[in-house]
Order: C-alpha cells, then sequence, then structure tokens
C-alpha cells in the first residue's frame, strides 16, 4: 500500500513539476497570450467579412499577417513544452516501473478503457496495472486534479502570483 502512494505521489510531483517549468519560462502563459490574439483577430476578420466591410479587411490584413508569424512562435513554444514534458512524463515510469518498484502490481475492483492497446486504434478494458501503468493513471488523473486545485487557489482574489504581489481581482 505505500507502494502504491509512493508511486501516486511521484506521479502528482511529476505533474506540478511539469507546470511549474512551464510557467517559469513563459511558455503557458505567452501560449495563452498568442491564442487569444489568434481567436479575436480571426473573430474580428470574419465578422468583417460576413458584413463585406472592405475597410475592415484592409485593417486587419495586418494582424492576420501578425497572427500567420505567432503561428510560428507557437511551434517554437510547442518544442519547448514538449522537451521539459517528455524526458519527465516518459523517464520517470521507467525508473519507476525498473528500478524502484518492479514487482508492483495493483488490481482495481473495476476495469478502465486503455486506449491504443494492444492496437493503435483499439480500447483493451484492464482492471491490473504495474508501476508504470499505476504511475500514469495518477499522472493523469490525480496530477489533473492537482493541476485544478492550484489553478483555483491561484485564482482566488488576493492570491500571490510568482512574482509575490497579490493579483488582482478581474
Amino acid at each position: 500500500m505505500m507502494d502504491l502512494a509512493i508511486i501516486s505521489a511521484i506521479a502528482i510531483g511529476c505533474s506540478l513539476v511539469i507546470s511549474f517549468a512551464l510557467n517559469r519560462f513563459g511558455i503557458s502563459a505567452r501560449m495563452k497570450e498568442i491564442q487569444q490574439f489568434t481567436n479575436k483577430a480571426n473573430k474580428d476578420y470574419f465578422d468583417a467579412l460576413k458584413k463585406k466591410d472592405m475597410k475592415r479587411l484592409d485593417e486587419l490584413d495586418e494582424k492576420m499577417k501578425e497572427s500567420q508569424k505567432m503561428s510560428f512562435e507557437t511551434i517554437s513554444l510547442q518544442m519547448k513544452s514538449m522537451a521539459i514534458t517528455l524526458p519527465i512524463a516518459f523517464g520517470m515510469p521507467y525508473l519507476i516501473q525498473h528500478f524502484l518498484f518492479p514487482a508492483f502490481v495493483i488490481t482495481l475492483p473495476f476495469q478502465i478503457p486503455i486506449p491504443f492497446r494492444p492496437d493503435f486504434f483499439s480500447v483493451t478494458w484492464r482492471d491490473t496495472f504495474g508501476a508504470y501503468g499505476w504511475f500514469w493513471l495518477s499522472f493523469i488523473f490525480l496530477g489533473g486534479l492537482a493541476q485544478i486545485l492550484k489553478g483555483k487557489v491561484q485564482t482566488k482574489p488576493g492570491a500571490k502570483s510568482n512574482d509575490g504581489k497579490a493579483k488582482e481581482q478581474k
């Protein structure tokens, strides 16, 4: 039972470390900025297109060009994100399975769908997992829950931001 808790804690920790690194390097914030800019530019452009407002379309042409340039930056940010995520997300479960808990096995009282096994486009229902599988389940579900809770705590009025200043209420 202690193995279960340790593997889960490592998975949650990995999820939080990845989130911290993406925030620390400004990757997450910049991706959100680009997405918001692109969404607004596209919305404005299609609204002007529906209204056949040629003057507005000419004005928005520059924004659309800037949006296209930002798409290249998005690709760069995604590569940086993968450079942070992949070593942790694939290296840690390997270490756990082969070095820390090679004999770990857990059987759940219910089956869950596991996609892409044994064929790429198939789903297999399983209830028994080794350390590798339990890490991934914990990483996805418990790590995801930890991310949601972290986000809720950080968005509360008066919550501290990364630079130590209180965030403004929206």
